[in-house]
């Protein structure tokens, strides 16, 4: 097939132009600002605890959830400060109660024993790789408490009337645990996946089992509470997040 001289001249002579015009626009796109890993790295999950030696004998296994924070002293993140908070629960109890406006209105009382823990220590870890091993250890106190509420149902959902404190104790604990990172990739490069165990060598406290509080025909009440050592593990799967520096 032939083309006339005219056409391809004349393409010639745009082509210049119209890669000039496209060399514009490609500057005039925004720039996509890069993200960098900051020093900072919050964290949580949800957890699962057995209770060890004294207090096994006491109580269940408990539920609940835990959040970090961590500052990595070095760039790279293989010496960090950890900070934690965390709590959870290992026994409940519902009992309906007699309405002083008769059937009409139902309540219950429940009650929930929980333990409440905050820590600080340093932690280590392996910063490279598609898995990445940590250790850490820290000291601590634990909480133990036991609450009983008045809940009744309205058209909203549940709600909580009234709340007494039963007992509460605290104490201290060391708390050795590691696991391993694995990061993500691509936009979620920043997160990670944590699995991993903490040991939990807790001092001496008194609290009281599931069921431990009786009802007297008068009104009052009689606890039985138990004390023992505390120690516990804990195991927790959940996600990381570096906080990102942007440029």
């Amino acid at each position: 097939m032939r083309f006339p001289g005219k056409t391809i001249l004349a393409a010639l002579i745009a082509a210049p132009f119209c890669a000039s015009l496209l060399q514009a626009q490609i500057h005039r796109r925004p720039r996509v600002p890069f993200e960098r890993p900051s020093r900072f790295t919050i964290g949580g999950g949800l957890l699962m605890s057995q209770p060890k030696g004294d207090l096994s004998r006491n109580i269940d296994n408990g539920w609940g959830g835990d959040l970090y924070g961590l500052y990595r002293v070095d760039r790279i993140g293989a010496l960090s400060l950890r900070a934690d908070v965390g709590g959870l629960q290992y026994g409940s109890e519902t009992l309906p109660v007699p309405s002083v406006f008769g059937g009409r209105v139902g309540f219950e009382v429940e009650t929930t024993n929980s333990i409440f823990w905050a820590a600080i220590g340093p932690q280590i870890m392996i910063p490279v790789g598609p898995v990445r091993p940590y250790g850490n250890a820290a000291i601590g106190a634990m909480y133990f408490t036991t609450n009983s509420s008045i809940r009744g149902h309205d058209g909203y959902g549940d709600r909580e009337f009234a709340s007494t404190e039963n007992q509460s104790d605290n104490t201290h604990t060391w708390i050795f645990g590691g696991g391993v990172y694995i990061p993500f990739t691509g936009r979620l490069k920043l997160m990670a996946l944590d699995v991993g165990g903490r040991y939990f060598t807790g001092g001496e406290a008194t609290y009281l089992q599931e069921g431990a509080i009786r009802d007297n025909p008068d009104g009052t009440i009689t606890l039985f509470p138990s004390h023992s050592k505390t120690d516990q593990v804990t195991w927790h799967v959940g996600l990381s997040y570096n906080i990102p520096l942007s440029r």
